[in-house]
Order: C-alpha cells, then structure tokens, then sequence
C-alpha cells in the first residue's frame, strides 16, 4: 500500500513549491504594479551584493579558496518602458503574423511546384 502514496506526497511537494513560489513572488510585489516591480528590483539590487559578499566569505573560510566576486553594474532601467516595448513588440509581431505566414506558405508552395 505505501508504494502507491509516493506519487500523492510527490504531487504534494510539487504542489506546494509551486503554491509557495507564486505567493512569494505575490508578496515580493512582482505581479502588481510598475512602480511595485520597480521597488522590489531596488531592494533586490540593495540586498543581493551584501549576500554574495557574505556567502563568498563563509565559503572562503570553509574551503579555504579565496573567491573574489566583481562589482555588480548600476542598472537603470524603467521597468514600465521595457514593458511597454515589449508589449509592442509582441503585438506588432501578432499584427503582422498572418501576412507573414501567408508570404512564406506561398513561398514554400512555389518552391515545392519548382521541384518537379
């Protein structure tokens, strides 16, 4: 009887790292707004590089190896105009699908009659 509930617990864990994802990525402010994305991309740009500098020092005095990690560049970005570009993007592309599809498929067709 017990083989048969591994694949129920292991739906379980699955279920429940999903489920946890999404709410931290809900509660970190990255499915509202811009302003709110932007936010938290400060505070991840606050907090990463004290991490990795604690990590790295932990791993240097366990190991021994001395790691010596680059500076991390300033990164200015809007996130709401590098959403907005690639929104338009991805519209005008849908936009100009079927026109495309139907020049490539007429294409394709006059090469296939060529083959003869």
């Amino acid at each position: 009887m017990a083989p048969r509930l591994w694949p129920f617990f292991g739906f379980l864990v699955k279920a429940g790292i999903a489920g946890g994802s999404v709410y931290l990525v809900y509660d970190l402010g990255l499915l509202g707004s811009s302003s709110q994305g932007q936010a938290a991309l400060r505070r991840a740009q606050e907090t990463v590089p004290d991490a990795l500098n604690r990590y790295s020092a932990l791993f240097s005095k366990q190991t021994g190896i001395h790691i010596e990690l680059p500076s991390i560049p300033h990164i200015n970005l809007s996130l709401r105009d590098s959403w907005n570009s690639g929104i338009n993007s991805l519209m005008s592309s849908l936009s100009a699908a079927p026109s495309a599809i139907q020049k490539y498929s007429h294409e394709g067709w006059n090469y296939l009659k060529g083959q003869k």
